[in-house]
């Protein structure tokens, strides 16, 4: 069968599409949109404490990810937090939570968080699924972790939060940890503060230009 030149267009220009958009990545500035940035984290109350949780909070951070939409597993990122900005609504709790034998925030003020990879992407209708592999550093102790996410990608949606051209990225998540692995109050306490620390994760990210358009409706 004879394959004439003209039929082999649309296939030429597909090919040279996803070469050009894969050589690039796009790159998400956190700063832009710190104000709907968030990070929660609930301590559960021991016995003498009484039942429930204490919340705290992070209102701001920095950092950024490039997100790879052709091939999300290749997206990287760091996201930065500074320790002395956790804040729990109560004047006691927060002095109480920056003191040596807990956050030691004075001396460790920084804590990160270094994206790696994404495994186990999935895409139910315009949402990534996936977990999050990276290493995560508090209190100066760093550790391998694996954060489930969900991550929503919005083309040209900038303009609506703050006239600027641009795409959007929504980054969920939720983590379980242990105090007594990054060494706060280690062993010590359970009856007012219990081990388990659960960090919720609402981030937004800008990037400054659109993403050409795919052929999927998922990035429509």
């Amino acid at each position: 069968m004879q394959i004439k030149f003209f039929d082999c267009l649309p296939l030429l220009f597909s090919l040279l599409f996803w070469a050009g958009t894969n050589a690039t990545a796009t790159n998400f500035d956190f700063q832009p949109m710190a104000r709907l940035n968030k990070i929660e984290v609930g301590l559960s109350k021991g016995e003498q404490f009484g039942f429930g949780q204490l919340r705290g909070s992070f209102k701001s951070m920095t950092g950024n990810i490039n997100f790879i939409v052709e091939d999300p597993t290749r997206s990287t990122g760091r996201v930065l937090l500074d320790a002395r900005a956790l804040q729990f609504g109560f004047h006691k709790v927060n002095l109480d939570a920056h003191q040596e034998n807990w956050m030691h925030s004075r001396l460790y003020p920084e804590i990160s968080f270094k994206l790696q990879r994404l495994e186990q992407c999935r895409w139910e209708k315009r949402i990534l699924r996936a977990r999050a592999q990276g290493s995560l550093l508090l209190k100066g102790v760093s550790k391998k972790i694996s954060l489930p996410v969900s991550i929503q990608y919005l083309r040209g949606e900038r303009r609506k939060y703050d006239g600027k051209r641009g795409d959007m990225l929504y980054l969920e998540g939720q983590l379980p940890l242990s105090r007594t692995e990054f060494e706060i109050s280690p062993g010590q306490m359970f009856d007012l503060i219990k081990d388990r620390i659960t960090v919720k994760i609402s981030l937004v990210g800008c990037s400054d230009r659109c993403r050409p358009l795919l052929p999927s409706a998922l990035f429509y």
